[in-house]
């Protein structure tokens, strides 16, 4: 075989280096860059602050252990923490016993920008509190128009039955 030429060595090198932008961006677009919805509900209390329009939630457990809840409201946040748009049609899950429910938010369906965070702040109904508080719940998720549920964490669920039993029983976390 014969010794390679100086233009030969310059346009293998030119290949190879072409290469990796190319892989890079197969890489970006078709792994990485995908639909992400992060989900957080939580119990908690609204307050307005003083001479303002503006409304504070403050979750269950973050105020002083003796507060005495008497404004309690269901925060849901739904984040979207992927590189695409996607449309939030609504928030549901399923009981343990195979039944499912839905739970009315306000604002739905929402389309979210890449980053983009959704709130809402609702009362809380007594019978949903019950069954945080009682462990009946298996998942919890927000779906998408296209049918993708995105489930609450394992750590969520369980975080969301810990302030529901301390709203229940005045308790600190």
């Amino acid at each position: 075989m014969d010794k390679l030429t100086y233009s030969e060595i310059v346009s293998s090198l030119a290949l190879f280096i072409a290469i990796i932008p190319l892989v890079w961006n197969i890489v970006r677009d078709f792994i990485l860059d995908r639909v992400s919805i992060k989900i957080h509900i939580a119990f908690g209390e609204v307050g307005n602050i003083k001479n303002s329009t503006t409304a504070l939630f403050a979750e269950a457990g973050s105020l002083k252990p003796d507060h005495k809840f008497d404004n309690t409201g269901t925060l849901v946040k739904i984040i979207n923490t992927g590189r695409r748009e996607v449309v939030i049609c609504g928030v549901g899950g399923e009981l343990k016993s195979g039944d499912h429910f839905s739970m009315a938010v306000q604002g739905l369906p929402k389309i979210l920008k890449p980053y983009e965070e959704f709130s809402n702040i609702s009362d809380i109904k007594s019978s949903f509190m019950d069954i945080v508080k009682n462990n009946e719940i298996k998942k919890v998720w927000a779906e998408d128009t296209k049918g993708k549920k995105w489930l609450l964490s394992n750590n969520g669920l369980e975080k969301l039955k810990e302030t529901a039993n301390y709203i229940n029983t005045g308790k600190h976390l």
